[in-house]
């Protein structure tokens, strides 16, 4: 990297080089301010400051298999440095080398357990190596919970439950000093799933669902372990090395993927009524789609797409699927009726419902409608068929329709009679609305709206509108129970 030359070179020269090499560094000018530092190091090649000034220089230039041997030099001159350790576990993650690095890191920490921005860096080596359980802890610990949220995604429900459990000094184990670096952070889980005897005709009767690093930050540029002689340096060098020490480019560098808190009381100007651009990883964790971490088969995730887990089987339809993963095979389902297979195509031709069997996940997009979702705890519902997106197929399930519909009504008032323990998800114009039926009333249901029911409800198409378009065809129902309808939102 550098040649040491034989020199009798007066300490004037020395300073004046890094004196100048310090300048051209703060003007931007780093190919001649690596060129001041090479002489300087030629002539004192174990200098500190010479050492941390050339380093910055090769990061200037993305040099990062320049700046690994430096860094080298200054954790060998100065083992016990925790600056040293920080900036080489830095450069071994620029280099690809995560493994060193989480190394470096680590002593770096011990070295200064105060130092919180170790503990984001350990987070992005943790990262890196797939230890997403270490990552998500780590990036907790120094209060980066944007990028927690990124690890989170890869961790199960119990692991999550177990790391926040020791975050919030559950585990006794836990050592004195990760409790002096402790912070505590609240969670909420979301669960959207709601919880909670009538008859539908069966078909065929007569009508009556790294952190990518891109650069790093740097407390230290070259640290400041100077010996007591060394600090005779003249003001401007000081002045130069404070700049880089306070915001060196690995420090501005690393804000792009370790933010801090959004800057406030900038000065920086916003017209009125306009929008200042946000960081980039509110970008990409504000509306996070995670389909890999949850445990329900559906679940309502950003933006309302509807979440598909498969494992083993499942019936779902495929429209508007816009995400897929994992090993997957796909066939059209057939309609039950009486318990029987009735080999005709469950849904309508051109967006059937299918069985869905294999191992990974759907992700279907709302498409300007409505996802949500409901478990049934031995409950038994009735849903328009063309509502119903997905279910699991442990439940029992009938295809029929509305008592009453004539041959023009029958597709339209089709109904799928669900019972048993498991999850249907639907898909509607709008959430849906639900009426309360009393036992000795009967109320009349427009038939468009009609999306199904719960309980002792008894559904018939009245006889004046028989043979009328659906539109204006109208669905009677008495009994006990509740009434579901779709919110047509004023169509």
């Amino acid at each position: 990297m550098l040649e040491t030359r034989a020199s009798s070179a007066s300490p004037e020269e020395f300073e004046q080089l890094l004196v100048t090499g310090g300048e051209l560094l703060r003007r931007d000018e780093v190919t001649a301010a690596r060129a001041q530092l090479t002489a300087a190091l030629a002539i004192r090649p174990d200098d500190l400051k010479a050492l941390g000034l050339f380093g910055l220089a090769c990061f200037r230039q993305n040099a990062f298999d320049d700046a690994l041997p430096v860094y080298q030099k200054l954790v060998e001159l100065r083992p016990d440095d925790a600056s040293h350790r920080l900036n080489l576990g830095l450069v071994y993650l620029k280099v690809g080398q995560a493994e060193r690095a989480l190394h470096e890191l680590g002593r770096s920490r011990e070295l200064d357990p105060s130092q919180q921005r170790t503990v984001s860096y350990l987070g992005l080596a943790h990262a890196r190596c797939g230890d997403y359980g270490a990552a998500f802890e780590a990036f907790l610990r120094a209060g980066q919970e944007q990028l927690a949220l990124e690890m989170e995604q890869y961790l199960s429900r119990e692991e999550r439950a177990i790391i926040r459990a020791r975050m919030a000094g559950g585990d006794a184990r836990a050592t004195q000093q990760d409790r002096r670096v402790e912070i505590g952070l609240d969670s909420s889980v979301y669960e959207t799933v709601e919880r909670r005897a009538a008859e539908i005709v069966p078909d065929g009767a007569d009508a009556g669902a790294d952190a990518d690093v891109d650069d790093f930050d740097e407390d230290d540029a070259g640290g400041d372990p100077r010996p007591a002689s060394d600090q005779q340096l003249d003001d401007d060098v000081d002045e130069v090395i404070s700049e880089f020490e306070e915001e060196g480019v690995i420090t501005r560098a690393v804000a792009m993927a370790v933010p801090a808190a959004a800057a406030t009381g900038t000065g920086t100007r916003v017209g009125v009524g306009q929008e200042a651009p946000r960081p980039l990883t509110e970008l990409a964790t504000s509306r996070l789609i995670r389909p890999e971490d949850g445990d329900y088969p559906f679940e309502i995730g950003a933006g309302g797409v509807l979440v598909v887990r498969v494992v083993d089987r499942i019936l779902s339809r495929l429209e508007d699927v816009i995400v897929l993963d994992g090993d997957l095979a796909f066939a059209p389902a057939t309609r039950h009726v009486r318990g029987a297979d009735t080999g005709e195509v469950f849904g309508d031709a051109e967006h059937p419902i299918c069985t869905v069997t294999g191992l990974g996940y759907l992700v279907a997009a709302p498409a300007g409608q409505c996802f949500s979702a409901v478990a049934l705890d031995d409950d038994i519902l009735y849903l328009r068929e063309s509502l119903v997106y997905a279910f699991e197929d442990q439940l029992r399930w009938e295809n029929g329709h509305v008592p009453g519909a004539s041959a023009e009504l029958r597709i339209a008032l089709r109904v799928v009679q669900f019972r048993g323990h498991g999850c249907v998800a639907l898909r509607s114009k709008r959430p849906l609305l639900s009426l309360k039926l009393a036992s000795d009333r009967t109320v009349r249901i427009e038939a468009r709206v009609l999306a199904g029911w719960i309980g002792r409800v008894v559904p018939r198409l009245t006889g004046a509108a028989v043979g009328a378009a659906p539109r204006s065809a109208f669905v009677e129902c008495s009994g006990e129970g509740v009434v579901l309808l779709e919110d047509q939102g004023g169509a």
